[in-house]
């Protein structure tokens, strides 16, 4: 059996366990312990243990939304790949990527209106007032504000569609991500529909320049979304090649423990670069001045960060990406995130991403502050009208911190089993009848053949010899080869 064919990609499932336990991590820092962002506390002061390089990564951020970039790209351009060059089927590749394509808008919305909407009861009922008088700005600014019933619907309305618009939802701002996703799986599905019958070298050429088009490309997020999906697609293309596969095979142990030991540590020692105040300690200064800006004074920067770009989202990326050849290259990797513990976590990392949100701003928080968001002192306003600045709820104690982390995480794993069980069951079931309506059932099916009779093919489309009238009295036509 050749490498191509024993090719492991359950590892896909086991890094999306990973992500979304790295979503958890980062926002629970952000909530409770915001200066794990910073590589220390103050200026020139000894870094805590988890302010680190390396030891700070799952803390600081930035690497969920570009892992989920990059499987999108590689997950939606697998079984096409598949279907076209290792089975030769062309047809079935392109009738998998429309199907793709059409199941993809209802799979992601339909979940993130539902997770809307339960959060807009939770509006309300009054269950985000300790997340809005709390000390953390960053969960200040996550919940909605309370408002009347009227308003609050008529905003419920405008959420619904700003998530897919503008980005902007109140009730739940970790669903702006859903947007780019959305867009990018339409991007990888064009890019395969565009280059389905090239040659295997221009298709690689392709995803290439594509790559290196978001990379050099300073625009908003184009690192984050653009050059994680053309990377995940290049590698899913790759997979597919024997050759590529067979030298992976070769070569596996100077791989394995030399060239991705080697990415591993550059891109996580890039991927550790603060969320600011880089230049509170040495490692973090001496990075911006190689990275961000060589020359001092901010006239040009790197090809990993150009001048201009998002510092950290580049940092970050650059990071995902090295993780990303490194798991391409490495066997033993792909085994490793094959664990069963991380597929379980993987196939609930949608609904992880859907509901942690909620349930930290409500139950997380009520842990660490109390339900009632009591004591509160409206604070009034200044003289010229601007309100003043109110004496913030603070934390009960840092057992309190710990115990919200610990319920905050089950009830949010408990919360996504339950989500994976009966609400995306549904989702998924909704999806399918309307793809069922939509598009024509197999060949020989009495559904195909009412789809072909639709289009003018009478009796499921005979042969130009035997064409038979329709009722307007045309001839019925074969569909084109």
């Amino acid at each position: 059996m050749s490498a191509q064919s024993k090719k492991n990609i359950k590892w896909v499932e086991g890094l999306r366990g990973i992500t979304s336990a790295l979503v958890i991590s980062t926002h629970l820092a952000r909530a409770l312990d915001f200066p794990l962002f910073w590589p220390a506390d103050e200026k020139d002061g000894p870094p805590r243990l988890l302010q680190i390089p390396y030891l700070r990564i799952p803390w600081q951020g930035r690497l969920g939304v570009p892992i989920f970039a990059f499987l999108t790209g590689f997950v939606c351009a697998a079984k096409p790949l598949k279907l076209a060059y290792q089975q030769g089927n062309q047809s079935a590749s392109l009738m998998t990527v429309a199907r793709s394509a059409f199941r993809r808008p209802p799979r992601l919305v339909l979940p993130a209106v539902i997770a809307t909407l339960i959060s807009f009861v939770l509006s309300i009922l009054g269950a985000y007032t300790a997340s809005n008088r709390c000390d953390s700005f960053w969960v200040r600014f996550d919940a909605p504000d309370p408002l009347p019933l009227g308003a609050n619907f008529r905003r419920l309305f405008r959420a619904l569609l700003d998530t897919w618009t503008t980005t902007e939802n109140v009730y739940d701002r970790h669903q702006w991500a859903m947007r780019p996703l959305l867009i990018g799986a339409f991007q990888v599905y064009i890019v395969l529909a565009a280059t389905i019958g090239m040659r295997f070298r221009y298709r690689i050429l392709v995803h290439i320049l594509l790559v290196a088009y978001w990379l050099l490309n300073t625009g908003p997020l184009t690192e984050t979304f653009g050059a994680n999906l053309a990377l995940g697609t290049l590698l899913a293309e790759l997979s597919q090649h024997r050759p590529t596969q067979n030298f992976i095979a070769k070569y596996q142990r100077i791989l394995s423990y030399v060239i991705v030991p080697i990415l591993l540590l550059i891109g996580g020692y890039v991927g550790s670069y603060p969320h600011e105040h880089e230049d509170w300690a040495p490692w973090s200064l001496r990075l911006h001045k190689f990275l961000v800006d060589p020359a001092g004074d901010g006239s040009r920067g790197s090809f990993i960060v150009p001048r201009g770009s998002n510092a950290g989202r580049r940092t970050s990326a650059f990071m995902i990406q090295c993780v990303a050849v490194s798991i391409f290259l490495s066997p033993s990797l792909q085994n490793l995130l094959s664990h069963r513990l991380l597929l379980w976590l993987g196939h609930h990392s949608f609904a992880v991403y859907l509901t942690h949100g909620t349930i930290l701003r409500t139950l997380g928080m009520w842990i660490v502050y109390g339900i009632s968001g009591q004591p509160w002192v409206d604070p009034g306003r200044n003289e010229d009208g601007s309100p003043k600045e109110p004496n913030w709820l603070h934390p009960k104690s840092r057992g309190h911190k710990v115990a919200s982390i610990i319920i905050f995480t089950a009830v949010t794993y408990v919360a996504a089993w339950a989500w994976m069980k009966w609400v995306d069951t549904a989702c998924a079931r909704a999806t399918q009848w309307l793809e069922k309506k939509v598009f024509d059932d197999d060949e020989g099916t009495e559904g195909g053949k009412a789809g072909l009779a639709e289009k003018g093919y009478a009796n499921g489309g005979p042969s130009r010899e035997h064409a038979q009238p329709l009722l307007n009295g045309g001839e019925a036509r074969v569909p084109p080869p």
